[in-house]
């Protein structure tokens, strides 16, 4: 660790995140401190930067602080932008193979470099339960099922993957349902066990590109139709990505491919 090239400050990766064949991911922005910034400074960063989610990072002994900001908010848990600070600091900045571990408003999270390009982390697992699909208030029409996933997302199953893609979904409705996220899934999809759309109109997006925290209820809910740990989702946004998740009892390994599009020197 002593070695790791972080004598500059502050400095930013954008990344995309969960990228695949004709995907493009979720940008994510990190940015490397040296030391903490006040958080109205760092939630004005990520309003100028735009990204559905700029990632802040700064080394703290052996692991990482890392607090994530949506344009308007700070939130608990960000699933891409933190495969996106797996990505920089194993890709930029030379961290050794092995497990990294950041510290975050949702506990320790551990990610780490996978074969075949992936990287990938560990995101606490969220536990179902069903609810009636009044909850939704008609905002995603016609769904099959609908669960209450954690403390702040619903999960909405929809009948096919057409179905999924032709949602017309009005944010203002959205914001009737008591969730920060609306995951509506379908089985299958090109390539891949299920597809997915978010939408969080209360986070400050109103349809998020690709949604890594979406596989902490997506996975058990799989486990408990199949009793398979593992699945792959695509997410039918206009961007598109590519997810794969492995379930464990209190976690869901989350992986993807994640690439830098461009670096640069942050003026703070």
């Amino acid at each position: 660790m002593d070695s790791l090239r972080v004598g500059f400050s502050p400095r930013l990766w954008w990344v995309d995140a969960f990228i695949g064949p004709g995907e493009r991911g979720n940008p994510a922005v990190v940015v490397l401190l040296e030391a903490p910034l006040e958080t109205p400074e760092m939630q004005q960063i990520a309003f100028e930067l735009g990204v559905s989610e700029t990632a802040f990072l700064h080394r703290v002994g052996d692991a990482w602080s890392l607090r994530w900001f949506t344009p308007t908010v700070e939130v608990d848990l960000c699933g891409h932008a933190t495969i996106a600070s797996v990505h920089v600091l194993a890709s930029e900045l030379g961290v050794p193979a092995g497990e990294i571990t950041f510290q975050t408003r949702s506990g320790p999270l551990r990610g780490r470099r996978l074969d075949a390009g992936l990287v990938a982390v560990d995101l606490p697992r969220s536990y179902l339960e069903e609810v009636d699909v009044s909850t939704l208030r008609g905002a995603l029409g016609e769904v099959k099922e609908v669960w209450r996933a954690g403390a702040s997302s619903v999960l909405a199953v929809v009948e096919d993957y057409d179905t999924l893609c032709g949602l017309r979904v009005d944010a203002l409705d959205l914001f009737t349902v008591p969730a920060s996220l609306v995951i509506a899934v379908s089985e299958g999809g090109p390539g891949v066990d299920l597809a997915l759309r978010v939408f969080a109109p209360r986070l400050g997006l109103a349809e998020d590109p690709v949604t890594g925290s979406a596989m902490c209820s997506l996975a058990p809910w799989w486990a408990s139709r199949t009793g398979q740990p593992t699945v792959s989702v695509r997410q039918a946004s206009s961007r598109g990505g590519l997810m794969h998740a492995r379930l464990f009892e209190r976690a869901v390994e989350v992986a993807g491919e994640a690439r830098t599009f461009f670096s640069g020197e942050l003026r703070v």
